[in-house]
């Protein structure tokens, strides 16, 4: 269902209709007046005929591309496309509003759909409607952090420990955490929740506190894996607070906001009053049910809320060398600087720049940064080399899934065609190492020493070869995908633009990397780390518990009925208790159980951020469980060992005390056997 406006009906005919006149117009349209990319492609061309007298295809290729990046050189076709694709979303993901802003050269334009508050009618409106930008704002806080290191308050290879006064960050390991690994995602932290969002406004404290108290531990050497980071960014704001003896927020208002002339634009939570009847609510699934305003603990992370107007004003200083005609918020050599490739997992993969990292894709180099809150997601990416720069929110949570299809149809219709297509053809076989390479693999962004681990269990793909030799990849409840082998553990996504590449160490595949995410790494898992292990040996010990707690009372009373002595009576102690441990201790786990998947099925927030006091007692209820297990384990050792009972009940008592060493295993390897933060 569409929430669209009055005057934006027509939006999808008359896309279709201006798909074929965009296209002429990118591929015939030229400025009239010179602009800096004109300039630069002058530059670029006396270089190549200086440098480089012969130039192969595939630069050709590139530079015909470079030449027809042009998305507003008609603004009318533009806004057509633009006008269907954005209702489309709006219509087939629920989304109750969005807005845009695009920068091409010297010219911008914005436009806001649907609604910023259904129940109002409220229009979105791209000059005026605040959208939460969620960890866009991490932009901000990467550009004070290189304002800081232009005014020699920081280096890049700033050891971060020794300047921070407020935050003491464990020596895990001999090698210090440096700024540009706070910048790329390598500082080596876990994930962490609690602390990151909170659930109202009166749980804000200082960042100096929360960064102190909810500290993430230190699980792999800095520099060696990104794994996205929320902490490691607010660490970089908290060290430019400290550096320029501010507070962050202030810094932000008089280094970028101020300089750039972005009045609709804070860090504040909640926003200001004068902003408040502006800011978009949020909505849920539907695109109808509205959500409350989402506190960010770690507001350097992604507590910003600003206008996509705003937005294009420091897309212009990214795409202009630092200076727009409000002010100059960078120099020219800090923004190389911060659009300079740092980190990659593989060099033939997309990596991470200084706080951006990269998207490129048909031939164009692009970098950018996604935000996502639970009811906001956007997106900002530039292509430095052609002065285009695009902001995308969306309001609701349909969002997630329209953002992608935005950036395809965007790079469709304004990149793609111009780009040399070649046919992928069928493999001749299996992939080289297709047995070193199939198995299971996990997102390394995951909390490891907490109780929250459990997070991490969807966070699984498994590899797999097809027939037809081909790759197939599918996350835990999700959908496959095809790949095609185009060098030795490199792929590229058949029916997309995704590549996909494995790591070898010492002849062992270790890892898996995606060009679409450079900013996380996949850990090959062992046999035993699996879901389908763990999920197996929960079901299983969930249904010996079950049968033990239901068909004990139920075996006792059909002997009572029939006067017949029961398998344990007449037992001496400690076996006269055993099935009352057992059936304890079944309980116990089918308990936990039970109450684990209500909570996290009806208030899975209010478990991880809330008042840690349910969820330790909560963890209470295994912990008994895991006591009454090694009770249970004695009891059947000792009645195989004195041969008590009847086979069938020692069979079946054996197999309660498994059953429990199997979920403790389990809980055990997901830090649920007891609190753990």
């Amino acid at each position: 269902m569409s929430y669209l406006p009055g005057g934006q009906t027509d939006g999808r005919e008359r896309y279709r209709a201006s798909r074929s006149l965009c296209r002429q117009v990118a591929e015939s349209v030229s400025r009239p007046d010179p602009t800096r990319r004109s300039v630069l492609a002058g530059i670029g061309a006396a270089g190549a005929t200086v440098a480089a007298p012969t130039v192969n295809a595939a630069q050709t290729a590139r530079r015909q591309i470079q030449q027809q990046v042009n998305p507003l050189a008609d603004r009318d076709a533009f806004e057509a496309f633009l006008d269907g694709v954005m209702e489309t979303h709006l219509e087939s993901h629920d989304i109750a509003g969005a807005t845009v802003a695009v920068v091409d050269g010297d010219d911008e334009f914005s436009k806001g759909y649907g609604y910023a508050d259904i129940s109002a009618e409220t229009p979105v409106d791209a000059d005026e409607t605040l959208f939460r930008i969620g960890s866009v704002s991490k932009l901000f806080t990467w550009t004070a952090a290189m304002q800081a290191v232009e005014r020699g308050d920081l280096a890049i290879n700033e050891d971060v420990d020794a300047t921070l006064e407020a935050v003491d960050l464990p020596e895990t390991y001999d090698e210090p955490i440096r700024l540009d690994h706070l910048a790329t995602h390598t500082p080596g932290f876990e994930e962490r929740v609690r602390g990151t969002f909170v659930q109202n406004e009166s749980e804000l404290r200082p960042l100096a506190e929360m960064l102190r108290t909810e500290q993430p531990s230190r699980v792999r050497p800095p520099g060696e894996f990104a794994a996205y980071s929320n902490y490691g960014s607010a660490l970089a704001g908290q060290l430019v607070a400290e550096t320029a003896g501010s507070s962050f927020e202030t810094i932000i208002e008089d280094g970028i906001f101020e300089p750039l002339s972005m009045e609709r634009s804070t860090f504040a939570q909640p926003v200001p009053d004068d902003f408040m009847d502006d800011l978009s609510k949020g909505y849920g699934a539907d695109g109808r049910t509205d959500g409350e305003f989402e506190y960010v603990g770690i507001p350097p992370a992604g507590a910003m809320s600003a206008t996509a107007t705003d937005m294009a004003s420091f897309v212009r200083a990214f795409l202009q060398d630092g200076a727009t005609d409000d002010g100059r918020l960078l120099e020219a050599e800090s923004v190389a600087e911060m659009h300079r490739r740092r980190f990659g997992h593989d060099e033939r993969l997309n990596g991470i720049a200084f706080g951006f990292y990269e998207m490129s894709r048909d031939g164009v180099r692009v970098v950018g940064h996604g935000g996502d809150t639970e009811l906001f997601h956007s997106l900002l990416f530039l292509l430095p080399e052609h002065d285009v720069g695009v902001f995308v929110s969306y309001n609701s949570v349909g969002g997630l899934e329209a953002r992608p299809e935005f950036v395809d149809a965007f790079f469709e219709q304004y990149v793609a065609d111009a780009a040399s297509e070649s046919e992928m053809s069928e493999p001749n076989g299996p992939p080289e190492r297709s047995d070193a390479i199939t198995g299971t693999y996990r997102s390394n962004r995951i909390p490891y020493t907490t109780s929250e681990k459990f997070l991490g269990f969807p966070s699984t793909i498994s590899v797999s070869v097809d027939d037809d030799g081909r790759l197939i990849t599918q996350p835990l409840g999700g959908e496959t995908t095809r790949w095609m082998e185009v060098e030795p553990l490199l792929f590229t996504e058949v029916d997309g633009t995704d590549r996909l590449a494995f790591r070898e160490d010492d002849g062992e595949i270790t890892h898996l990397f995606l060009d679409s995410t450079p900013v996380t790494a996949f850990e090959r898992l062992s046999r035993r780390e699996t879901p389908m292990v763990h999920l197996a040996a929960l079901a299983i010990s969930l249904f010996v518990f079950l049968a033990t707690v239901v068909g004990w009372p139920l075996a006792a009373g059909w002997r009572r009925y029939r006067g017949q002595a029961g398998a344990l009576e007449g037992t001496e102690p400690p076996l006269r208790y055993a099935r009352w441990v057992a059936g304890a201790t079944s309980g116990a786990f089918l308990v936990f159980a039970v109450a684990f998947a209500a909570i996290l099925a009806t208030d899975p927030t209010g478990l991880l951020l809330g008042d840690p006091l349910r969820f330790r007692l909560l963890l209470v209820v295994p912990l008994l469980g895991a006591i009454g297990t090694a009770l249970t384990v004695g009891l059947a050792a000792h009645a195989w060992y004195e041969r008590q009972w009847g086979l069938p009940a020692r069979l079946h008592y054996t197999a309660v005390a498994i059953a429990g060493v199997a979920i403790c295993w389990v809980l055990v390897y997901w830090n649920l056997l007891w609190y753990r933060m």
